[in-house]
Protein backbone atom coordinates (compact mmCIF):
# COMPACT_ATOMS: atom_id res chain seq x y z
CA UNK A 1 0.00 0.00 0.00
CA UNK A 2 2.92 2.34 0.72
CA UNK A 3 4.00 2.26 -2.92
CA UNK A 4 0.45 2.97 -4.11
CA UNK A 5 0.12 5.94 -1.78
CA UNK A 6 3.50 7.27 -2.89
CA UNK A 7 2.68 6.86 -6.61
CA UNK A 8 -0.68 8.49 -6.03
CA UNK A 9 0.96 11.48 -4.37
CA UNK A 10 3.49 11.79 -7.20
CA UNK A 11 0.70 11.63 -9.78
CA UNK A 12 -1.23 14.29 -7.88
CA UNK A 13 1.88 16.50 -7.86
CA UNK A 14 2.40 15.87 -11.59
CA UNK A 15 -1.19 16.75 -12.45
CA UNK A 16 -1.09 19.74 -10.08
CA UNK A 17 1.98 21.09 -11.87
CA UNK A 18 0.16 20.81 -15.19
CA UNK A 19 -2.80 22.52 -13.56
CA UNK A 20 -0.63 25.53 -12.75
CA UNK A 21 -0.88 26.32 -16.45
CA UNK A 22 -4.65 25.87 -16.18
CA UNK A 23 -4.72 28.24 -13.21
CA UNK A 24 -2.77 30.81 -15.23
CA UNK A 25 -5.21 30.35 -18.12
CA UNK A 26 -8.05 30.71 -15.63
CA UNK A 27 -6.66 34.02 -14.44
CA UNK A 28 -6.48 35.26 -18.04
CA UNK A 29 -10.01 34.10 -18.83
CA UNK A 30 -11.44 34.93 -15.42
CA UNK A 31 -10.11 38.45 -15.10
CA UNK A 32 -9.16 39.70 -18.57
CA UNK A 33 -12.22 38.53 -20.52
CA UNK A 34 -14.78 40.39 -18.34
CA UNK A 35 -12.51 43.44 -18.55
CA UNK A 36 -12.60 43.58 -22.35
CA UNK A 37 -16.25 42.54 -22.90
CA UNK A 38 -19.41 44.54 -22.26
CA UNK A 39 -21.37 43.23 -19.24
CA UNK A 40 -24.23 42.09 -21.49
CA UNK A 41 -21.84 40.22 -23.80
CA UNK A 42 -20.14 38.62 -20.80
CA UNK A 43 -23.58 37.43 -19.70
CA UNK A 44 -24.08 35.64 -23.02
CA UNK A 45 -20.58 34.16 -22.79
CA UNK A 46 -21.36 32.79 -19.31
CA UNK A 47 -24.69 31.47 -20.62
CA UNK A 48 -22.65 29.52 -23.17
CA UNK A 49 -20.34 28.12 -20.47
CA UNK A 50 -23.36 27.25 -18.29
CA UNK A 51 -24.99 25.07 -20.93
CA UNK A 52 -21.81 23.38 -22.12
CA UNK A 53 -21.30 22.25 -18.51
CA UNK A 54 -24.08 19.73 -19.26
CA UNK A 55 -21.99 18.22 -22.06
CA UNK A 56 -21.68 14.88 -20.26
CA UNK A 57 -25.33 14.08 -21.02
CA UNK A 58 -24.58 13.84 -24.74
CA UNK A 59 -22.18 10.93 -24.21
CA UNK A 60 -25.20 8.76 -23.21
CA UNK A 61 -23.13 7.13 -20.48
CA UNK A 62 -20.70 5.41 -22.88
CA UNK A 63 -17.52 6.95 -21.49
CA UNK A 64 -18.79 6.44 -17.93
CA UNK A 65 -19.29 2.76 -18.74
CA UNK A 66 -15.73 2.60 -20.08
CA UNK A 67 -14.44 4.12 -16.84
CA UNK A 68 -16.33 1.60 -14.70
CA UNK A 69 -15.50 -1.47 -16.81
CA UNK A 70 -11.86 -0.73 -17.62
CA UNK A 71 -10.84 1.32 -14.57
CA UNK A 72 -8.25 -1.24 -13.46
CA UNK A 73 -6.66 -1.84 -16.88
CA UNK A 74 -3.32 -0.67 -18.22
CA UNK A 75 -3.26 0.86 -21.70
CA UNK A 76 -1.54 -2.14 -23.32
CA UNK A 77 -4.28 -4.41 -21.96
CA UNK A 78 -7.08 -2.63 -23.84
CA UNK A 79 -8.62 -4.56 -26.74
CA UNK A 80 -7.72 -2.31 -29.69
CA UNK A 81 -10.32 -3.64 -32.14
CA UNK A 82 -13.07 -3.36 -29.55
CA UNK A 83 -12.08 0.18 -28.57
CA UNK A 84 -11.98 1.29 -32.20
CA UNK A 85 -15.58 0.11 -32.55
CA UNK A 86 -16.57 1.83 -29.30
CA UNK A 87 -15.04 5.09 -30.50
CA UNK A 88 -17.00 4.92 -33.79
CA UNK A 89 -20.23 4.63 -31.82
CA UNK A 90 -19.16 7.44 -29.48
CA UNK A 91 -18.48 9.74 -32.44
CA UNK A 92 -21.74 8.76 -34.17
CA UNK A 93 -23.80 9.58 -31.07
CA UNK A 94 -22.31 13.08 -30.96
CA UNK A 95 -22.84 13.71 -34.67
CA UNK A 96 -26.53 12.90 -34.23
CA UNK A 97 -26.72 15.23 -31.20
CA UNK A 98 -25.01 17.99 -33.22
CA UNK A 99 -27.52 17.65 -36.02
CA UNK A 100 -30.44 18.00 -33.59
CA UNK A 101 -29.00 21.11 -31.91
CA UNK A 102 -28.19 22.74 -35.25
CA UNK A 103 -31.77 22.20 -36.45
CA UNK A 104 -33.01 24.00 -33.31
CA UNK A 105 -30.45 26.75 -33.99
CA UNK A 106 -31.82 27.29 -37.49
CA UNK A 107 -35.24 28.07 -36.01
CA UNK A 108 -33.59 30.62 -33.70
CA UNK A 109 -31.20 32.04 -36.28
CA UNK A 110 -32.38 35.64 -35.79
CA UNK A 111 -31.63 35.64 -32.06
CA UNK A 112 -28.50 35.45 -29.92
CA UNK A 113 -29.41 31.86 -29.11
CA UNK A 114 -29.09 30.77 -32.73
CA UNK A 115 -25.37 31.45 -32.65
CA UNK A 116 -25.04 30.04 -29.12
CA UNK A 117 -26.76 26.76 -30.02
CA UNK A 118 -24.46 26.15 -33.00
CA UNK A 119 -21.36 26.84 -30.93
CA UNK A 120 -22.70 24.74 -28.05
CA UNK A 121 -23.20 21.82 -30.45
CA UNK A 122 -19.66 22.06 -31.80
CA UNK A 123 -18.06 22.72 -28.41
CA UNK A 124 -19.83 19.79 -26.74
CA UNK A 125 -18.59 17.38 -29.40
CA UNK A 126 -14.96 18.52 -29.22
CA UNK A 127 -15.13 18.79 -25.42
CA UNK A 128 -16.49 15.26 -25.09
CA UNK A 129 -13.87 13.88 -27.48
CA UNK A 130 -11.17 15.45 -25.32
CA UNK A 131 -12.97 14.15 -22.23
CA UNK A 132 -13.06 10.63 -23.69
CA UNK A 133 -9.30 10.54 -24.18
CA UNK A 134 -8.64 12.18 -20.82
CA UNK A 135 -10.65 9.44 -19.15
CA UNK A 136 -8.59 6.83 -21.01
CA UNK A 137 -5.46 8.56 -19.69
CA UNK A 138 -6.81 8.58 -16.16
CA UNK A 139 -8.04 4.99 -15.90
CA UNK A 140 -4.81 3.65 -17.40
CA UNK A 141 -2.77 6.05 -15.23
CA UNK A 142 -1.01 7.70 -18.18
CA UNK A 143 -0.80 10.95 -16.26
CA UNK A 144 2.21 12.28 -18.15
CA UNK A 145 0.20 12.40 -21.40
CA UNK A 146 -2.79 13.75 -19.51
CA UNK A 147 -0.69 16.55 -18.02
CA UNK A 148 0.90 17.53 -21.35
CA UNK A 149 -2.51 17.68 -23.05
CA UNK A 150 -3.90 19.80 -20.20
CA UNK A 151 -1.01 22.22 -20.56
CA UNK A 152 -1.66 22.55 -24.29
CA UNK A 153 -5.35 23.22 -23.57
CA UNK A 154 -4.33 25.91 -21.13
CA UNK A 155 -1.87 27.43 -23.59
CA UNK A 156 -4.59 27.69 -26.23
CA UNK A 157 -6.88 29.42 -23.71
CA UNK A 158 -4.12 31.90 -22.94
CA UNK A 159 -3.55 32.51 -26.65
CA UNK A 160 -7.30 33.10 -27.09
CA UNK A 161 -7.32 35.51 -24.16
CA UNK A 162 -4.31 37.39 -25.53
CA UNK A 163 -5.97 37.68 -28.96
CA UNK A 164 -9.09 39.15 -27.34
CA UNK A 165 -6.96 41.54 -25.28
CA UNK A 166 -5.02 42.61 -28.38
CA UNK A 167 -8.26 43.34 -30.24
CA UNK A 168 -9.46 45.41 -27.29
CA UNK A 169 -6.30 47.55 -27.13
CA UNK A 170 -6.01 47.93 -30.90
CA UNK A 171 -9.63 48.94 -31.53
CA UNK A 172 -10.17 50.75 -28.20
CA UNK A 173 -13.61 49.11 -28.10
CA UNK A 174 -15.15 46.32 -26.03
CA UNK A 175 -14.93 42.95 -27.80
CA UNK A 176 -17.88 40.87 -29.04
CA UNK A 177 -18.25 37.70 -26.96
CA UNK A 178 -18.77 35.63 -30.15
CA UNK A 179 -15.09 35.97 -31.04
CA UNK A 180 -13.92 34.39 -27.80
CA UNK A 181 -16.58 31.64 -27.90
CA UNK A 182 -15.38 30.72 -31.41
CA UNK A 183 -11.74 30.72 -30.27
CA UNK A 184 -12.60 28.44 -27.31
CA UNK A 185 -14.43 26.00 -29.57
CA UNK A 186 -11.70 25.73 -32.16
CA UNK A 187 -9.13 25.42 -29.39
CA UNK A 188 -10.87 22.26 -28.17
CA UNK A 189 -11.04 21.06 -31.77
CA UNK A 190 -7.24 21.38 -32.02
CA UNK A 191 -6.72 19.46 -28.76
CA UNK A 192 -9.07 16.66 -29.86
CA UNK A 193 -7.12 16.31 -33.14
CA UNK A 194 -3.91 16.07 -31.12
CA UNK A 195 -5.44 13.26 -29.06
CA UNK A 196 -6.24 11.42 -32.29
CA UNK A 197 -2.50 11.08 -32.86
CA UNK A 198 -1.73 10.12 -29.26
CA UNK A 199 -4.38 7.39 -29.15
CA UNK A 200 -4.35 6.37 -32.81
CA UNK A 201 -3.89 2.71 -31.80
CA UNK A 202 -7.41 2.59 -30.36
CA UNK A 203 -8.97 4.81 -33.06
CA UNK A 204 -7.59 3.86 -36.48
CA UNK A 205 -7.10 0.46 -38.04
CA UNK A 206 -9.13 -2.73 -38.23
CA UNK A 207 -12.06 -2.61 -35.83
CA UNK A 208 -15.14 -4.51 -34.86
CA UNK A 209 -18.13 -3.49 -36.98
CA UNK A 210 -20.78 -1.13 -35.67
CA UNK A 211 -23.26 -4.04 -35.60
CA UNK A 212 -20.94 -6.34 -33.64
CA UNK A 213 -19.93 -3.55 -31.26
CA UNK A 214 -23.50 -2.48 -30.58
CA UNK A 215 -24.11 -4.95 -27.69
CA UNK A 216 -20.88 -3.78 -26.03
CA UNK A 217 -21.79 -0.11 -26.44
CA UNK A 218 -25.33 -0.72 -25.16
CA UNK A 219 -23.87 -2.53 -22.15
CA UNK A 220 -21.42 0.31 -21.48
CA UNK A 221 -24.21 2.86 -21.83
CA UNK A 222 -26.49 0.89 -19.51
CA UNK A 223 -23.67 0.46 -16.98
CA UNK A 224 -22.54 4.07 -17.25
CA UNK A 225 -25.96 5.73 -17.28
CA UNK A 226 -26.33 5.86 -13.46
CA UNK A 227 -22.84 7.34 -13.18
CA UNK A 228 -23.52 9.78 -16.01
CA UNK A 229 -26.79 10.91 -14.41
CA UNK A 230 -25.09 11.09 -11.03
CA UNK A 231 -22.44 13.37 -12.56
CA UNK A 232 -25.15 15.37 -14.29
CA UNK A 233 -27.14 15.67 -11.06
CA UNK A 234 -24.00 16.85 -9.26
CA UNK A 235 -23.49 19.45 -12.01
CA UNK A 236 -27.13 20.53 -11.77
CA UNK A 237 -26.92 20.81 -7.98
CA UNK A 238 -23.82 23.00 -8.33
CA UNK A 239 -25.30 25.10 -11.15
CA UNK A 240 -29.01 25.20 -10.24
CA UNK A 241 -28.71 28.62 -8.62
CA UNK A 242 -27.02 29.97 -11.75
CA UNK A 243 -29.74 28.35 -13.85
CA UNK A 244 -32.41 30.13 -11.78
CA UNK A 245 -30.62 33.48 -12.06
CA UNK A 246 -30.06 32.95 -15.81
CA UNK A 247 -33.77 32.37 -16.41
CA UNK A 248 -35.37 34.72 -13.87
CA UNK A 249 -33.10 37.78 -13.91
CA UNK A 250 -31.87 40.15 -16.67
CA UNK A 251 -28.76 39.09 -18.59
CA UNK A 252 -26.64 41.81 -16.99
CA UNK A 253 -27.53 40.60 -13.48
CA UNK A 254 -26.70 37.06 -14.52
CA UNK A 255 -23.32 38.30 -15.78
CA UNK A 256 -22.50 39.73 -12.34
CA UNK A 257 -23.71 36.56 -10.58
CA UNK A 258 -21.78 34.28 -12.95
CA UNK A 259 -18.63 36.33 -12.46
CA UNK A 260 -18.61 35.30 -8.78
CA UNK A 261 -18.53 31.65 -9.85
CA UNK A 262 -15.85 32.55 -12.34
CA UNK A 263 -13.65 33.57 -9.41
CA UNK A 264 -14.52 30.31 -7.67
CA UNK A 265 -13.29 28.32 -10.67
CA UNK A 266 -9.77 29.68 -10.13
CA UNK A 267 -9.60 27.47 -7.01
CA UNK A 268 -11.49 24.41 -8.29
CA UNK A 269 -8.69 23.75 -10.79
CA UNK A 270 -6.45 22.74 -7.91
CA UNK A 271 -8.94 20.23 -6.44
CA UNK A 272 -9.40 18.62 -9.86
CA UNK A 273 -5.82 17.33 -9.68
CA UNK A 274 -6.78 15.16 -6.70
CA UNK A 275 -9.98 13.94 -8.37
CA UNK A 276 -8.10 13.00 -11.55
CA UNK A 277 -5.75 10.65 -9.70
CA UNK A 278 -8.02 9.38 -6.92
CA UNK A 279 -10.40 7.01 -8.75
CA UNK A 280 -7.83 4.77 -10.50
CA UNK A 281 -5.91 4.56 -7.20
CA UNK A 282 -9.04 3.62 -5.23
CA UNK A 283 -9.95 1.08 -7.89
CA UNK A 284 -6.71 -0.77 -7.11
CA UNK A 285 -7.18 -0.54 -3.32
CA UNK A 286 -8.56 -3.15 -0.92
CA UNK A 287 -11.84 -2.51 0.88
CA UNK A 288 -10.15 -2.46 4.29
CA UNK A 289 -7.76 0.26 3.11
CA UNK A 290 -10.67 2.23 1.65
CA UNK A 291 -12.35 2.25 5.05
CA UNK A 292 -9.11 3.17 6.80
CA UNK A 293 -8.35 6.15 4.53
CA UNK A 294 -11.83 7.67 4.10
CA UNK A 295 -11.81 9.96 7.14
CA UNK A 296 -8.31 11.28 6.42
CA UNK A 297 -9.14 11.93 2.76
CA UNK A 298 -12.18 14.01 3.74
CA UNK A 299 -10.11 15.86 6.36
CA UNK A 300 -7.30 16.54 3.89
CA UNK A 301 -9.73 17.91 1.30
CA UNK A 302 -11.40 20.23 3.83
CA UNK A 303 -8.04 21.47 5.16
CA UNK A 304 -6.82 22.15 1.63
CA UNK A 305 -9.91 24.04 0.49
CA UNK A 306 -10.29 26.16 3.63
CA UNK A 307 -6.61 27.01 3.25
CA UNK A 308 -7.34 28.07 -0.33
CA UNK A 309 -10.05 30.41 0.97
CA UNK A 310 -7.23 32.75 2.01
CA UNK A 311 -7.15 33.82 -1.64
CA UNK A 312 -10.53 35.53 -1.12
CA UNK A 313 -8.96 38.52 0.62
CA UNK A 314 -6.48 39.68 -2.05
CA UNK A 315 -9.07 38.84 -4.74
CA UNK A 316 -11.60 41.05 -2.95
CA UNK A 317 -9.24 44.01 -3.11
CA UNK A 318 -8.13 43.30 -6.68
CA UNK A 319 -11.64 43.02 -8.14
CA UNK A 320 -12.72 46.26 -6.50
CA UNK A 321 -9.79 47.99 -8.22
CA UNK A 322 -9.48 46.18 -11.57
CA UNK A 323 -13.13 45.36 -12.35
CA UNK A 324 -15.32 47.83 -10.46
CA UNK A 325 -18.29 47.09 -12.76
CA UNK A 326 -18.39 43.60 -11.17
CA UNK A 327 -18.02 44.83 -7.57
CA UNK A 328 -21.55 43.63 -6.75
CA UNK A 329 -20.42 40.06 -7.45
CA UNK A 330 -18.18 40.15 -4.36
CA UNK A 331 -21.26 39.79 -2.14
CA UNK A 332 -22.16 36.58 -3.99
CA UNK A 333 -18.55 35.42 -3.95
CA UNK A 334 -18.39 35.80 -0.16
CA UNK A 335 -21.51 33.64 0.26
CA UNK A 336 -20.59 30.83 -2.13
CA UNK A 337 -16.83 30.55 -1.59
CA UNK A 338 -17.00 28.26 1.51
CA UNK A 339 -19.34 26.01 -0.47
CA UNK A 340 -16.28 24.90 -2.42
CA UNK A 341 -15.17 22.85 0.61
CA UNK A 342 -18.51 21.03 0.65
CA UNK A 343 -18.68 20.37 -3.09
CA UNK A 344 -15.04 19.20 -3.19
CA UNK A 345 -15.56 16.72 -0.35
CA UNK A 346 -18.65 15.30 -2.08
CA UNK A 347 -17.56 15.25 -5.73
CA UNK A 348 -13.86 14.47 -5.28
CA UNK A 349 -13.83 12.03 -2.35
CA UNK A 350 -17.33 10.67 -1.68
CA UNK A 351 -18.34 10.24 -5.32
CA UNK A 352 -15.11 8.43 -6.15
CA UNK A 353 -15.79 6.07 -3.25
CA UNK A 354 -19.30 5.34 -4.55
CA UNK A 355 -17.81 4.61 -7.99
CA UNK A 356 -15.12 2.35 -6.57
CA UNK A 357 -17.64 0.42 -4.48
CA UNK A 358 -20.00 0.01 -7.45
CA UNK A 359 -22.84 1.95 -5.81
CA UNK A 360 -23.39 4.52 -8.57
CA UNK A 361 -27.13 3.88 -8.65
CA UNK A 362 -27.40 4.68 -4.94
CA UNK A 363 -25.39 7.88 -5.42
CA UNK A 364 -27.60 8.81 -8.37
CA UNK A 365 -30.84 8.32 -6.39
CA UNK A 366 -29.52 10.41 -3.52
CA UNK A 367 -28.37 13.14 -5.94
CA UNK A 368 -31.79 13.27 -7.62
CA UNK A 369 -33.41 13.89 -4.24
CA UNK A 370 -30.90 16.64 -3.43
CA UNK A 371 -31.51 18.16 -6.87
CA UNK A 372 -35.21 18.40 -5.98
CA UNK A 373 -34.28 20.02 -2.65
CA UNK A 374 -32.02 22.47 -4.51
CA UNK A 375 -34.76 23.46 -6.93
CA UNK A 376 -37.24 23.93 -4.08
CA UNK A 377 -34.76 25.96 -1.99
CA UNK A 378 -33.86 28.24 -4.91
CA UNK A 379 -37.52 28.64 -5.84
CA UNK A 380 -38.51 29.58 -2.27
CA UNK A 381 -35.59 32.03 -2.02
CA UNK A 382 -36.69 33.73 -5.24
CA UNK A 383 -40.37 33.90 -4.27
CA UNK A 384 -39.62 35.28 -0.81
CA UNK A 385 -36.79 37.73 -1.54
CA UNK A 386 -36.37 38.00 -5.33
CA UNK A 387 -32.63 38.67 -4.99
CA UNK A 388 -29.61 36.85 -6.34
CA UNK A 389 -28.00 36.89 -2.87
CA UNK A 390 -30.91 34.92 -1.39
CA UNK A 391 -30.50 32.29 -4.12
CA UNK A 392 -26.79 31.97 -3.34
CA UNK A 393 -27.60 31.45 0.36
CA UNK A 394 -30.13 28.77 -0.59
CA UNK A 395 -27.44 26.98 -2.61
CA UNK A 396 -25.11 26.85 0.43
CA UNK A 397 -27.87 25.39 2.63
CA UNK A 398 -28.55 22.79 -0.06
CA UNK A 399 -24.86 21.87 -0.22
CA UNK A 400 -24.75 21.22 3.53
CA UNK A 401 -27.75 18.90 3.24
CA UNK A 402 -26.06 17.22 0.26
CA UNK A 403 -22.86 16.62 2.24
CA UNK A 404 -24.66 15.06 5.22
CA UNK A 405 -27.00 12.93 3.11
CA UNK A 406 -24.35 11.54 0.75
CA UNK A 407 -22.00 10.79 3.66
CA UNK A 408 -24.65 8.87 5.62
CA UNK A 409 -23.71 5.84 3.50
CA UNK A 410 -20.24 5.74 5.07
CA UNK A 411 -21.62 6.41 8.56
CA UNK A 412 -23.82 3.33 8.20
CA UNK A 413 -21.47 0.96 6.35
CA UNK A 414 -18.06 2.03 7.69
CA UNK A 415 -19.24 2.90 11.20
CA UNK A 416 -17.53 6.20 10.51
CA UNK A 417 -17.93 9.02 13.01
CA UNK A 418 -18.49 12.16 10.97
CA UNK A 419 -18.50 14.66 13.82
CA UNK A 420 -14.85 15.75 13.71
CA UNK A 421 -14.95 16.66 10.01
CA UNK A 422 -18.47 18.08 10.18
CA UNK A 423 -17.53 20.23 13.17
CA UNK A 424 -14.42 21.43 11.34
CA UNK A 425 -16.48 22.24 8.23
CA UNK A 426 -19.16 24.25 10.05
CA UNK A 427 -16.76 26.12 12.36
CA UNK A 428 -14.41 26.98 9.47
CA UNK A 429 -17.37 28.32 7.46
CA UNK A 430 -18.47 30.35 10.49
CA UNK A 431 -14.97 31.79 10.87
CA UNK A 432 -14.87 32.82 7.21
CA UNK A 433 -18.30 34.49 7.27
CA UNK A 434 -17.49 36.25 10.56
CA UNK A 435 -14.09 37.72 9.65
CA UNK A 436 -15.23 38.85 6.17
CA UNK A 437 -17.64 41.28 7.85
CA UNK A 438 -14.56 43.42 8.63
CA UNK A 439 -14.11 46.11 5.95
CA UNK A 440 -10.30 46.04 6.01
CA UNK A 441 -9.30 43.04 3.87
CA UNK A 442 -5.75 42.90 5.28
CA UNK A 443 -6.93 42.68 8.89
CA UNK A 444 -9.72 40.21 8.08
CA UNK A 445 -7.30 38.11 5.99
CA UNK A 446 -4.70 37.92 8.75
CA UNK A 447 -7.38 37.09 11.32
CA UNK A 448 -8.72 34.31 9.10
CA UNK A 449 -5.21 32.84 8.67
CA UNK A 450 -4.63 32.75 12.44
CA UNK A 451 -8.03 31.24 13.26
CA UNK A 452 -7.76 28.73 10.39
CA UNK A 453 -4.36 27.48 11.58
CA UNK A 454 -5.51 27.23 15.21
CA UNK A 455 -8.69 25.36 14.26
CA UNK A 456 -6.82 22.97 11.98
CA UNK A 457 -4.17 22.14 14.59
CA UNK A 458 -6.79 21.58 17.29
CA UNK A 459 -9.28 19.50 15.29
CA UNK A 460 -7.32 17.81 12.49
CA UNK A 461 -4.23 16.38 14.22
CA UNK A 462 -4.75 12.89 12.73
CA UNK A 463 -5.11 14.23 9.20
CA UNK A 464 -1.96 16.33 9.57
CA UNK A 465 0.00 13.24 10.67
CA UNK A 466 -1.48 11.30 7.72
CA UNK A 467 -0.37 14.00 5.26
CA UNK A 468 3.13 14.13 6.77
CA UNK A 469 3.44 10.36 6.40
CA UNK A 470 2.56 10.50 2.71
CA UNK A 471 5.00 13.33 2.07
CA UNK A 472 7.84 11.43 3.75
CA UNK A 473 7.10 8.31 1.67
CA UNK A 474 7.22 10.31 -1.53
Amino acid sequence: MARKETNALRNIVRVTISNLATIFAGIIVGLIIPKVMPVDGYGYYKTFTLYVSYAGFFSLGIIDGVVLEFGGYNYDELDQKKFRGIFKWYLLVHLISDAALIVVAVFNRNTEYGFLLIMIALYITFNNLVGYFQQISQITQRFKEYSVAKMIQSLLKVVGGLIIMAIYYLTKELVDYRIYVALMTFGFAAVSIGYFFIYKRIIFGESDTLASTRPTVFFLSKTGFPLMFANLCATLILTSDRQFVNILFPNTEYAVYAFAYNLLSLITVATSAISTVLYPVLKRTTEDTLKENYSNLISTMLIFVFGALISYFPLYAFIGWFLPKYADSLIIFRVIFPGLAISSAVTVVMHNYYKTLGDNLKYFKKSVLILAVSAAANGIAYLMFKTTVSISVASIVTMLIWYVYIEQYFVNDYKYSRWRNLLYLIVAMGIFYSVTIIDNWIISGLLYCVLYVCLTICVQKDAIRYAKRLIKKS
